[in-house]
């Protein structure tokens, strides 16, 4: 009886101590942030960008997010709104640009 108390405490702190995936606002916040330390590490120095919002959808099969961000951009006298698509892992540590 004893070992089995002791398996159940264990059980019982394995099943806690498990991190628990993101939700709603949350992914979406993290892709944004995710992406804005991208664009500043791969951007010519002097681009200013704003990231709107972002459109993402996760794919199961490659454990990715699919995503489009709206980015404003400014460099010098110049600005314009586009779409930047990238892919990124449900990590978060992996970012590939796809347009």
């Amino acid at each position: 009886m004893k070992y089995f108390f002791y398996f159940i405490l264990l059980l019982a702190l394995g099943a806690g101590c498990k991190p628990r995936a993101a939700k709603g606002t949350a992914i979406q916040n993290k892709l944004i942030e995710r992406m804005d330390v991208y664009l500043h590490k791969t951007l010519q120095p002097g681009v200013t960008f704003k990231i709107k919002d972002v459109i993402y959808y996760p794919e199961r099969l490659k454990n990715n997010y699919i995503c489009n961000f709206h980015v404003d951009m400014h460099y010098k006298n110049k600005d314009t709104t586009g779409i930047v698509a990238a892919t990124i892992s449900n990590d978060f540590s992996n970012v590939v640009r796809t347009q």
